[in-house]
């Protein structure tokens, strides 16, 4: 009985110790010779709390290795004044609180898989039940199954939908619609309204088997979570001149998936409203315009509509150019609350175009109130002549492929689940500040991105360089109003030696960031509130308040704030940031907000990362990263002749000695903390 007891003493500090994780028990442990009666008699151990430079080196240390070995933990002992034993307790109760939280995202994914799981059993058993030969169908005696009628009533009501868009005159001009008149890149196909019907409807044939097929068609990338198209399987489902290039021509085909947690009516209002679709996907589409409708949506959905979109898409660096492309997008309700949406060009792939969508589209499968399957399948035949031989690399289809789309409609999705459901059910959640803070972010990262990629017809002019660490870009836009200042945009990118994962784990650990990061300028950097979380809990994606702490006293410096957005991907991961005066930030968070975000001027500075040389660790897990950084700033324009010419010499000198340091910072911080790895994961 004495052992039993003895037993649940030494169980009880552990349970005290998951309470926090600034607390530690401080206490000395009993000698195994101690007697029950003996050990009652203890005073209660004492819970010391961590102060904040403390939190800092182990919280910072933690972001990155998850899993010190004993010299790692001599050395955060040394910095802390705590023991090593301390040190130890408290990686412990770390990541027993991070499997907490990351578990329950993970059990409501599950339980969304364990749904569709069983849709699909019995579908398959339905299936099975009615399976039928179609040889035997048509002889005498012999009833047609229910499969058999229901595929015949499905055949007629396309072959009736399909004379209707035949049918149909052109939309009338009262609609309350706004179109685009820009129709570049068509050749004159989109007011042949036959050829247009009969061209979706095979797009949304091919594409059906497309997501749905596996086997030959595609090919899985080793840890990349996305399928590589088989060119060759392909030709042979689809016919030798469906898979041919134009001459000067390449084709990207890739397909992913993903679990989204917004149901599918929501998915489609998104995809298919020009302006809500730009929103849906910052920092990859720039501009969606609708130039032409085919067939208007009615009041119970998008179900059948049809219409003419021109849409632009970057890569957040200014070696890789943007991608324009037209083409005629169509929305399907299929059965049991599957959707389809279903892109595909016009024009007749005679070498007059930059890029020329096949069959592409996503497909949506409703798991229940709240989240969603999707299926995305990119295909595109495109001139990639203006790619920079640094990104010639990379895995094809990566940089506009359909991981790249998965990852930013999940991203977004989740962030506004936590946003409007997570902060609403918080006593003091500040649902309005937040939304305003996630727009401001979203414009952050799209303000990165257009003014990184240059894109032409955008309002930036290029002063000098091609956009490599030996040749800095850089470009200006003149402010709108009558002042004689203009936003200078700086950027490079170049070749960093070290893995995707470890490149962001570094860059975005504060520990790290007053040795290469100019605006930190030396000061530590302290996260003080998550505005929005999205997919894996926040642990990697998520919109945050940072503040700067003077050092010695850990106090607030300044008036200054810092706002982050970042995100992690295999196929890609994003870091920007600016500063924010803590009066605006003050003024947006209070009850009373009533800020808009397009009334906050701000100028983002951040990377994009992207893997290249895989191995067989997985993307993303092995290999090098292609970083590109960049960052905007206000200047004065010399009169009638653009930028000054000493400013531009001073902002590329900036970046010159931003990139020598972070890569100092990066390589020699990733042999310390990485001496280790835990397996595949850090915590």
């Amino acid at each position: 009985m004495t052992g039993n007891r003895g037993g649940r003493r030494r169980k009880a500090p552990q349970q005290g110790r998951r309470a926090r994780d600034n607390d530690l028990d401080i206490s000395q442990s009993n000698s195994d010779g101690q007697d029950g009666a003996e050990g009652s008699q203890q005073p209660k151990r004492r819970l010391q709390r961590l102060n904040p430079q403390q939190t800092q080196v182990l919280e910072g240390f933690f972001g990155i290795c998850a899993h010190p070995d004993e010299n790692q933990r001599m050395g955060m002992s040394e910095s802390t004044g705590l023991t090593m034993q301390q040190v130890k307790f408290w990686f412990q109760n770390k990541r027993t609180h991070m499997k907490h939280v990351t578990g329950k995202e993970e059990t409501y994914r599950m339980k969304a898989q364990n749904e569709m799981l069983r849709e699909e059993n019995k579908r398959l058993a339905s299936a099975a039940k009615t399976a039928f030969c179609p040889a035997c169908v048509a002889l005498p005696g012999l009833n047609p199954s229910v499969e058999v009628q229901r595929l015949r009533q499905e055949n007629e009501s396309l072959k009736q939908q399909l004379s209707q868009l035949r049918a149909e005159a052109h939309p009338s001009s009262s609609r309350p619609f706004q179109l685009d008149p820009s129709t570049e890149n068509i050749i004159g196909r989109e007011n042949d309204m036959d050829a247009i019907a009969e061209l979706a409807q095979s797009a949304m044939h091919e594409f059906v088997v497309l997501s749905e097929s596996g086997g030959p068609l595609w090919m899985p990338v080793p840890g990349g979570s996305l399928d590589v198209l088989n060119k060759m399987a392909y030709a042979q489902t689809f016919g030798a001149g469906s898979s041919a290039n134009a001459i000067g021509f390449m084709t990207e085909a890739t397909r992913a998936d993903g679990m989204v947690m917004m149901d599918a009516k929501q998915i489609v209002d998104y995809i298919m409203d020009s302006e809500c679709y730009t929103s849906f996907c910052p920092g990859l589409v720039t501009s969606a315009n609708t130039t032409k409708v085919y067939k208007w949506p009615t009041s119970a959905g998008y179900n059948g509509a049809m219409h003419l979109m021109t849409v632009e898409t970057v890569f957040p660096s200014p070696l890789v150019p943007s991608r324009k492309c037209t083409f005629v997008r169509c929305c399907r309700d299929m059965q049991n609350g599957t959707v389809i949406i279903v892109d595909v060009s016009l024009d007749n792939g005679d070498g007059t175009f930059k890029c020329h969508k096949m069959p592409s589209g996503i497909l949506i499968r409703s798991l229940n109130s709240d989240a969603s399957q999707v299926t995305v399948v990119e295909h595109v035949q495109v001139n990639d002549t203006g790619v920079h031989e640094l990104y010639r690399p990379s895995l094809s289809g990566l940089m506009f492929g359909a991981r790249r789309w998965v990852s930013s409609i999940v991203r977004q999705s989740a962030r506004m689940r936590d946003l409007f459901i997570v902060s609403k059910s918080a006593s003091n959640g500040n649902t309005n500040g937040r939304k305003t803070l996630m727009k401001i972010a979203d414009g952050l990262l799209a303000d990165y991105a257009s003014g990184i990629a240059a894109v032409p017809g955008s309002g930036w002019t290029i002063l000098r360089g091609a956009g490599t660490e030996d040749d800095i870009r850089i470009t200006y836009r003149k402010n709108n109003d009558d002042s004689n200042n203009a936003v200078v945009s700086v950027c490079a990118s170049f070749h960093l030696p070290v893995p995707l994962k470890v490149t962001f784990d570094l860059l975005k650990n504060n520990l790290l960031r007053p040795k290469w990061d100019v605006l930190v300028n030396g000061n530590s950097v302290r996260e003080e509130v998550a505005v929005c979380k999205g997919v894996r809990a926040g642990i990697d994606d998520v919109v945050s308040i940072l503040h700067l702490k003077d050092p010695p006293t850990g106090e607030n410096r300044d008036n200054i704030m810092i706002l982050q957005n970042s995100g992690y991907d295999v196929s890609g991961a994003f870091m920007v940031y600016c500063p924010v005066n803590i009066q605006v930030m003050n003024e947006i968070m209070s009850p009373s907000n009533t800020a808009e975000s397009n009334n906050v001027s701000l100028y983002p500075t951040g990377f994009h990362l992207l893997p290249v040389e895989d191995t067989a660790l997985g993307l993303g897990e092995g290999g090098a990263t292609l970083v590109t950084a960049g960052f905007q700033i206000m200047l004065k324009l010399a009169r009638g002749t653009g930028l000054y010419p000493r400013s531009a010499t001073t902002a590329a000198g900036l970046m010159t000695e931003n990139i020598a340091t972070i890569k100092k910072t990066l390589t020699s911080s990733h042999p310390i903390f990485y001496r280790r790895q835990p397996p595949n994961n850090l915590i």
